[in-house]
């Protein structure tokens, strides 16, 4: 029989899915876990999130994710998980991927870059402005991160796998990058700055990957790019 391309989800119109949000689900493998938040995508489970009390320390949410993530608990539930997170209402929340290291885990951020407020995403500025009226911290990281279009935008441009090892962007990468591909799709250039140790390798690859993407679409401005990286790793 001929072959049928299924696409579980549409990135195109984020309305066109199904997100679903399960309290304590119990996962039976080699043992019983409840993890308390799972999110899902059209079925798909693609993000976990352990919350704990204003007292107890975000911390302990996350080690319960990597002790969750291990062989003799219930590994394989995130088979299809792209976010683990943990949270509470003072510190709000901490974000990290698959086997993401507690040292690793990140914290969401505002976009602090006032200048060129017109190369800004919409949604992003949209987002912004409702998160300045939620008053409780992990609310409005939750708000920030989960907002239908962008959460779908960092699953679909900001994940990548590097020698194995699944990572996904800073809150400062995805902003250049959103950025940046605003401005080369109108046409201009320009610098995209990074401090040291602030992730300039994995910036470009997601930036690349995200234009590649970009190039294919029949309306776009951007045509067959042609990509020159230099880096100083060998």
């Amino acid at each position: 029989e001929n072959e049928t391309t299924v696409y579980f989800i549409n990135w195109e119109t984020p309305g066109e899915n199904l997100f679903e949000i399960a309290e304590e689900v119990t996962v039976v493998a080699n043992n019983e876990k409840r993890p308390d938040l799972v999110v899902y995508l059209n079925g798909i489970a693609v993000a976990v999130i352990e919350l704990k009390k204003s007292t107890v320390s975000v911390s302990n949410g996350i080690r319960q994710n990597l002790t969750n993530q291990k062989a003799h608990f219930i590994e394989k539930f995130f088979t299809t998980m792209q976010f683990c997170m943990a949270g509470n209402d003072s510190e709000g929340l901490r974000y990290g991927t698959i086997r993401t290291k507690e040292k690793y885990y990140l914290e969401w951020k505002k976009d602090g870059f006032t200048e060129y407020p017109e190369e800004r995403d919409e949604v992003d500025v949209r987002i912004e402005e409702i998160c300045d009226t939620i008053p409780n911290r992990l609310d409005r990281d939750l708000f920030a991160m989960f907002y239908k279009v962008r959460f779908l935008n960092l699953i679909h441009n900001f994940l990548i796998f590097d020698k194995g090892q699944k990572k996904v962007c800073r809150y400062n990468q995805y902003y250049g990058i959103m950025r940046a591909q605003k401005r080369l799709t109108a046409g201009k250039g320009g610098i995209l700055w990074h401090t040291q140790g602030s992730g300039k390798t994995i910036t470009m690859i997601m930036l690349t990957k995200m234009l590649l993407k970009e190039s294919l679409k029949s309306d776009s401005k951007i045509k067959r790019p042609r990509f020159i990286m230099v880096t100083d790793r060998v």
